[in-house]
């Protein structure tokens, strides 16, 4: 049996909450196996939802310039998803039949950060609204394997590109009073997850890619 994984924690344009409303998940080029997964005779493939066992038959893929899984719009609603869940894509070759699947890790208690030129971008703002006083959250959390106080500071209001039809709210975050813009690249991720015992942030890995054999 040979497995195929492709992981992606999901952000709001593609959950359908940008300005075009779409459903979809944008694949990075450096995705190397993605048409390997849906290869040009799998381009409607049906899958297995893991999570009911249901069929979930809308889904098509387009490639070019860009490659995207789209048509989720029906999942994305039935199990509430949220900016930062992460979407599981799978297929399994047993040498008679080839079989896709879809599931969802939900994170919750989490708020997911990403980061742009001009700051930080709340993806699950709704989350933060029920911690920030003011314009600022603070907090002690663990980051990289240190404990230390977090701080969010609303920054400013703007649009991410010039076409953007609405503004975002961009917010500085520190740790121990040091700027963490640096220690993250362009568009990655910040989890900061929220127990009633510890609070941890960490950067996440936006995608996963695996291959193995049963």
């Amino acid at each position: 049996m040979k497995i195929q994984q492709f992981i992606k924690s999901l952000n709001n344009t593609e959950i359908g909450k940008g300005g075009t409303h779409e459903c979809y998940v944008l694949v990075s080029k450096k995705v190397e196996n993605i048409e390997k997964i849906f290869d040009s005779s799998n381009h409607q493939p049906t899958f297995i939802n893991l999570k009911n066992g249901g069929i979930v038959d809308s889904v098509h893929i387009t490639s070019g310039r860009e490659f995207r899984i789209n048509g989720l719009g029906d999942f994305y609603r039935n199990n509430n998803v949220n900016a930062g869940d992460e979407i599981v894509f799978e297929r399994q070759d047993d040498g008679t039949k080839t079989e896709f699947f879809i599931n969802l890790n939900t994170k919750e208690n989490t708020i997911i950060f990403q980061k742009n030129s001009r700051g930080f971008e709340v993806l699950n703002s709704e989350r933060l609204d029920q911690l920030i006083s003011g314009n600022s959250y603070q907090s002690e959390v663990n980051y990289n394997g240190s404990s230390g106080l977090f701080v969010i500071e609303f920054k400013e209001s703007a649009k991410k590109r010039s076409d953007s039809p609405d503004e975002t709210d961009f917010y500085s975050i520190s740790f121990n009073g040091q700027n963490i813009l640096n220690d993250l690249k362009s568009n990655e991720y910040l989890e900061l997850s929220i127990s009633v015992a510890n609070k941890f942030l960490k950067k996440i890995v936006v995608w996963q890619s695996y291959e193995f054999n049963l």
